[in-house]
């Protein structure tokens, strides 16, 4: 497992640690609570090793998760063109890491602020803050909105 991630999460991981041990003068189930959530952290930020394709025409999933609609549309901010988008969830359970999905490099990437709407919400693409990135190779470019 990489920690370049669970690195981000040291300030949550530092809180919780010094509660835990705060927490066992008081009370040693409390103390056991601060310890789970230190471990439900680690498992939320986690950032496994995965095995990259050897074939590069390949395109795949920038994220686990559950792939929930796939539908034709017109994307307007970077393609300007007809395409397919492939929405995926991503529960608590699921790795929150995104990769590239294709072998490549970033030819563009916008932030956008919004709203945190639960992402199960219809309209939570629309409102939710939000970042894109487009990948761009010989072959194809693809890009990549993460909510």
């Amino acid at each position: 497992m990489r920690l370049q991630t669970l690195s981000e999460a040291r300030w949550i991981l530092t809180f919780f640690a010094l509660l835990a041990v705060a927490a066992s003068f008081f009370a040693l189930w409390l103390s056991f609570f601060f310890l789970l959530l230190f471990l439900c952290t680690v498992a939320f930020f986690r950032d496994p090793e995965r095995m990259v394709p050897a074939d590069p025409s390949l395109v795949v999933a920038a994220a686990d998760g559950t792939v929930i609609d796939i539908v034709e549309l017109d994307e307007s901010e970077v393609l300007k063109t007809k395409t397919r988008r492939v929405g995926i969830f991503l529960s608590i359970f699921d790795v929150h890491t995104n990769r590239a999905p294709i072998d490549g490099r970033i030819v563009y990437r916008q932030h956008r602020v919004g709203l945190c709407l639960d992402a199960r919400r219809p309209d939570c693409s629309e409102k939710n803050e939000s970042i894109t990135w487009a990948f761009e190779n010989p072959r194809v470019t693809v890009v990549v909105r993460q909510i």
